[in-house]
């Protein structure tokens, strides 16, 4: 039945008001007009809801059975409507976002800090995962949306890229390398290098490139952790290649560039095809997207 609702809202103001007319003032409507409304609804349910009398108007018994469901009804109502333009106006809500442990130490930081400030109400929920992980997290909707590499994408999933990630040589400061301006992949060739796990999409980078130089790579410590990996390299027991944006911003390492093509990666939001994100994560995308075009070292493409 069309606008089932306003005929509801008009039972029920009869129904607390024990009165057509007061019901009608406060409806905004004539009473002639209230009168069409609820013997509309009385048709459409097919039961008598109010016995009507010169002198009052009472509940019949399917009025008095009904109108208890009928005002939770409403009252759920008016709460999915309060809640959807809460949402719509970001006063509330919550963004999940899967992304490698690279982008979460580095570039989203003042990504959230920013969006916090600005939707204090709206919640993140953010998982640092590797490569694969996050594919399979965005693609069963556990996510919102993820930051990641292209290679793994498959069935299902969009890429956008967002920035450019660069691999760089991190070596203590009085390291001999430390002066140099950039390094060769071939300059590293003999000495230990500190490796992330197996399973990281940056340790699968490193492998690939000392590979393709027919290059001998010698594993020294391995860590899952880049703050891990750091940390080990300012003990001195090795170097390591990771993304820039892993710089924690100690100062205390000196950052090489590496000479090489094969160290600039792409890293691209991950969404489910065909679906659009609801109105918070939207707006983290959008500020995301503001705040790396006016980064350095790390701009969108």
């Amino acid at each position: 039945m069309k606008n089932s609702i306003q005929h509801i809202r008009a039972f029920l103001a009869v129904a607390h008001s024990g009165s057509f007319a007061k019901a009608a003032v406060a409806l905004h409507l004539s009473p002639s007009a209230l009168t069409v409304q609820i013997q509309q609804l009385e048709d459409w349910l097919g039961v008598t809801l109010l016995e009507r009398s010169p002198r009052q108007v009472s509940l019949t018994a399917a009025g008095q059975k009904t109108l208890g469901p009928m005002e939770k009804l409403l009252l759920d109502l008016d709460n999915i409507v309060a809640g959807s333009r809460d949402l719509a106006a970001l006063r509330r809500g919550v963004v999940t976002i899967a992304a490698l442990p690279s982008i979460c130490s580095g570039a989203l930081p003042p990504v959230l800090k920013l969006f916090r400030e600005q939707f204090p109400g709206v919640e993140i929920r953010l998982r640092d995962v590797v490569a694969q992980r996050i594919d399979a997290l965005v693609r069963d909707g556990e996510v919102d949306f993820g930051l990641g590499v292209r290679a793994r994408l498959g069935h299902g999933l969009d890429f956008e890229v967002v920035m450019v990630d660069r691999l760089c040589l991190f070596i203590p400061s009085d390291h001999p390398l430390a002066s140099r301006q950039s390094v060769s992949i071939s300059a590293l060739t003999g000495q230990p290098m500190i490796l992330t796990g197996r399973d990281s999409s940056v340790r699968e980078r490193v492998e690939q490139l000392f590979a393709e130089e027919g290059l001998h790579l010698i594993p020294g410590l391995e860590a899952n952790y880049m703050s891990t990996v750091l940390a080990l390299v300012r003990q001195g027991l090795g170097m390591t290649l990771l993304p820039e944006s892993a710089d924690d911003g100690r100062g205390d390492l000196a950052r090489v560039p590496v000479d090489h093509p094969g160290v600039s990666r792409e890293i691209g939001l991950i969404t489910r095809a065909g679906q659009s994100l609801s109105p918070a994560p939207q707006r983290f995308v959008e500020l995301m997207r503001s705040v790396l075009d006016q980064s350095d070292p790390l701009p969108t493409t």
